[in-house]
């Protein structure tokens, strides 16, 4: 690596909150990127340039260390051609398919570290690659519409709690369910969540709007009748003991 490009790295890039592949740095990134992101015989979109601004965003967020040894790994991937027995041609030099076959040997190296590298380098490109729009759309699985449509949902069951008012008594979660499993996934259950709400907003104008019912009135209940008092019965009493005296006595 040029002394000028370390120097920029682990001084003057410390005090941006942004990174970026300068110099031949750059062009030794563009190359390993061109060599690694997906690609598909219907698929048009040239996705080195993209990607690759996109791994400098990711980088930006890491710690300067992590930055270090990308940029290191780089520079030992670019010249480890004789190392590998690929002749003395640099990585950035050769072609696309002579990239692949080098980096593909790398990856299945006996030795963990090198292939640990590679692994490294392949799963940054490929987090950069696969969550662009663009690519999303491609593979059918579009996260930015997902995302929308979960927000409107989110959005929609807060409306539908205060629709629903809280219970008196606690209820179960899920007693007044809309939605089944499966639809709750779909994009659109928002629309479904709404138009509940539509139906309980109509049904509860309805009932506020209608006279409440007056029940006639009922007759007095009658008192119960008192069962007159009775006395407990008297115990007789023991007649007392009386002595006669004699005459003369």
């Amino acid at each position: 690596m040029p002394p000028t490009e370390l120097s920029d790295l682990l001084q003057g890039a410390s005090m941006s909150t942004t990174f970026e592949f300068r110099g031949h740095t750059r062009r030794i990134a563009r190359a390993l990127v061109e060599a690694m992101v997906p690609r598909w015989p219907d698929f048009d979109l040239d996705l080195t340039d993209p990607v690759l601004a996109r791994l400098e965003r990711t980088l930006s967020a890491q710690p300067k260390a992590v930055q270090v040894l990308v940029v290191a790994g780089l520079w030992g991937l670019e010249i480890s051609a004789p190392v590998f027995g690929h002749g003395v041609t640099l990585l950035s030099v050769a072609d696309r398919d002579e990239r692949d076959r080098r980096l593909s040997k790398i990856a299945h190296h006996p030795f963990p570290t090198f292939r640990q590298g590679i692994l490294l380098y392949q799963t940054l490109v490929n987090v950069s690659a696969y969550s662009m729009p663009e690519v999303e759309a491609y593979l059918g699985a579009n996260r930015q519409e997902w995302r929308a449509d979960r927000k409107r949902l989110r959005d929609a069951l807060v409306v539908l709690d205060a629709a629903v008012g809280a219970s008196a008594v606690p209820e179960a979660l899920g007693t007044h369910g809309r939605l089944s499993p499966a639809e709750f996934l779909e994009i659109g259950a928002a629309d479904r969540v709404l138009a509940a709400v539509a139906e309980i907003q109509a049904h509860n104008a309805a009932t506020a709007e209608a006279p409440a019912p007056t029940a006639p009135d009922a007759p007095a209940a009658p008192s119960p009748a008192r069962s007159p008092r009775r006395s407990p019965p008297r115990t007789p009493r023991a007649p007392r003991a009386t002595t006669t005296r004699r005459r003369g006595e």
